[in-house]
């Protein structure tokens, strides 16, 4: 088992080919690629490590061990045997192969440099010389069936070709950037052109049952500055809802209406968020107005009324999906981990194309809440879905139900080993080093963004001047951030530097939750010592001087315990409270508080404190108070201590209770 990795660890960075072969012309903002930022983290460092030491190699084992990864030698010819898996078991190598390969941009690792080099030359072998790959399809004779259809591309609604394709194309671009090696990337290629030769509006037309083949052809597009790549992603963007010579696809699959008239966030969370990630992206690209509008509805949609006080979407268990407004019951929440990495890649599209904070704010809290606790802090087990409140009873974690492998396919109330459906595990692996992505941006040659507070260092290039900007910072446990700024030469620009809505007494953009109180406590911001008054704009501070080296940036974002509420239309959370301090939503859990830990009830003027303990839960803020546990019959009850943990670290101790929401009221 890893040891916990010292947060004071520097990861070292390979050098990579430079980040896409085409600047967009209409997203004007252009994140710090990966390349560029060095992590020093209290958080995100051990994380990082887990990740690398224990998540990484642990995933290949389990794809190993299930035989997915033969699959591919199988279909080359190399290996004889059935196939093994889904018939979409090809995109959980994919991820494995892209998680791998940002890896090494964070710790180069020779030995795993090498074997990605011989997974990849047998994807390569198993590929057809049409550009066809999907070792589903091609273990088997082409007219037996498999799973959901039977000969290649014959069933886009039901088969799952375009998202294993998706996941290549995601997987080559990474491996790409990463190794400046073209191997992975020249499977994909000819993959694309495949399917650009196949469809096109005087060619066929259909959709994929999964819109992520979208984000991955833009992402592809990028790399290689091929035009036809981003608009086939918008060919199929344009397809779905009409039936031009085939029956419409239910909105599990977003096939119900046309993109640009929709207005509610309907069917199965991740395939809707990863169509709206696309539709973003290609937005950017085309300046498509239209996708514009409806992406904008329907964020306001999702975030306003059907997004978890966790940063997690998807309520609905039977398809894994997105109920009513309002309707977030909290101990059959879904709230699945790949929604969670889905909706953030959202978002982060949604502040490139906008430069607006809500984004990040909305990113932030899934960062911190609902995403990490996917994954055990021992890296090794995995939630499918992430409720909000546990008896100790309900198995809610099951993933993939079909009758398969008992071992994978039954339910559990706690982390789980694996999965028939690893598609969390896989996705998870991928998502840790990405986050060192949404740090820094940039707009043009004038303006910097610092949008997350995570110990870091980057340098930035702003009209041929080279600009070294460092952070330091206990975030997310301390609100205090230095920023040091060294420009190689004294320049004027403006560093906008976020003020999270935690901070400003808006806990999430519009109304679905809101403080029980104000905090009258002030952001400050110092600049060589000296308080600066500053606008807020599009929640940034925007801090424009003449830079000089040296110069230092002090940012303090108070950190009280807040009690968050719902909006009374979420009859699940009605007379509740959530317990919130900074970014971090906290939770009750038996094995600190006993069985009793669903009756505790915590009075208005309870007083709470936070204090941080180093060695508990791989490090955190803990916050202790005294309640009540209820009786049958009025306010009366014993008095009860508490304490509350980080939701993300919950079930860390072994099956038991838990709640994020706690009554106010005995009724």
């Amino acid at each position: 088992m890893l040891k916990k990795v010292l947060c004071s660890i520097v990861l070292t960075v390979v050098t990579p080919l430079a980040v896409g072969a085409v600047e967009n012309k209409y997203q004007k903002v252009q994140p710090v690629p990966l390349s560029e930022v060095k992590i020093n983290d209290v958080f995100w460092s051990h994380r990082l490590e887990v990740n690398r030491l224990v998540t990484i190699p642990f995933v290949l084992s389990k794809c190993e061990e299930t035989g997915i990864i033969d699959n591919f030698d199988k279909a080359s010819g190399a290996m004889k045997g059935k196939f093994k898996g889904l018939s979409f078991s090809d995109s959980h190598v994919y991820k494995w192969i892209r998680g791998a390969s940002l890896s090494l941009f964070f710790h180069y690792d020779p030995k795993l440099d090498k074997y990605l080099d011989g997974l990849i030359a047998g994807i390569a072998a198993a590929q057809d010389k049409d550009g066809y790959i999907n070792t589903a399809k091609l273990v088997y004779p082409r007219k037996k069936k498999i799973q959901y259809s039977d000969d290649k591309m014959s069933n886009l609604r039901s088969g799952m070709e375009l998202y294993v394709f998706g996941h290549l194309y995601l997987a080559s671009v990474a491996h790409y950037q990463c190794t400046n090696k073209r191997t992975l990337l020249n499977i994909a290629i000819k993959n694309a052109d495949y399917l650009v030769r196949m469809f096109g509006p005087d060619k066929r037309r259909d959709v994929p049952g999964h819109p992520i083949i979208g984000i991955g052809l833009v992402r592809l597009y990028y790399a290689t500055g091929n035009e036809n790549y981003y608009k086939l992603a918008k060919f199929f963007i344009d397809e779905r809802g009409y039936a031009h010579g085939r029956k419409l696809g239910r909105s599990f699959r977003q096939d119900h209406i046309p993109v640009i008239e929709q207005s509610e966030a309907v069917g199965q969370a991740p395939r809707a968020v990863n169509l709206y990630t696309g539709v973003t992206a290609v937005a950017a690209i085309t300046h498509n107005t239209d996708y514009i509008k409806a992406m904008d509805r329907l964020w306001e949609n999702v975030v306003y009324k059907k997004m978890y006080v966790t940063g997690g979407i998807g309520s609905l268990h039977k398809n894994e999906g997105f109920g009513e407004n309002y309707a977030l019951p909290n101990k059959t929440a879904y709230s699945e981990t790949c929604a969670a990495i889905s909706f953030s890649m959202w978002n982060w599209q949604m502040f490139l194309l906008h430069r607006n904070a809500k984004y990040i704010d909305v990113l932030e809290r899934t960062v911190y809440n609902n995403f990490p606790a996917g994954v055990s802090l021992a890296g090794d087990r995995f939630f499918y879905a992430n409720p909000l409140e546990s008896d100790g009873k309900y198995e809610f974690n099951q993933g993939y139900t079909a009758k398969l492998p008992r071992k994978y396919t039954e339910a559990s109330a706690t982390r789980k080993e694996w999965f028939y459906c690893p598609c969390c595990p896989t996705n998870a692996i991928c998502f840790v080093p990405s986050v060192a992505n949404f740090i820094y941006s940039t707009v043009g040659d004038e303006t910097v963004y610092i949008n997350l507070f995570i110990g870091s260092n980057t340098t930035l290039s702003l009209n041929k001047n080279n600009i070294k900007i460092a952070q330091e910072t206990r975030y997310p446990w301390d609100g205090r951030v230095k920023i040091t700024v060294e420009p190689k030469q004294p320049k004027e620009f403006t560093i906008n530097v976020r003020i999270p809505g935690w901070a400003r007494n808006i806990p999430v953009p519009g109304n679905l939750y809101s403080y029980l109180d104000s905090n009258s406590e002030k952001v400050t911001l110092k600049v060589n010592g000296k308080s600066i008054m500053f606008d807020i704009i599009k929640g940034y501070a925007r801090i424009k001087r003449q830079w000089q080296k040296g110069d230092v940036i002090e940012l303090y974002l108070p950190m009280p315990i807040r009690r968050v509420i719902a909006n009374p239309n979420v009859e699940a959370d009605r007379g509740l409270v959530a317990l919130q301090r900074g970014p971090v939503v906290f939770c009750l859990e038996e094995a600190d508080n006993g069985k009793d830990v669903r009756n505790i009830f915590l009075p208005e003027d309870a007083e709470l404190t936070a204090r941080f303990r180093p060695d508990f839960l791989d490090g955190v803020i803990t916050i202790k108070g005294t309640g009540f546990v209820k009786k049958a019959k009025g306010r009366t009850g014993k008095a009860a201590k508490f304490l509350a943990i980080p939701y993300y670290s919950w079930s860390n101790r072994g099956v038991g209770q838990m709640t994020v929401w706690i009554p106010t009221e005995t009724k």
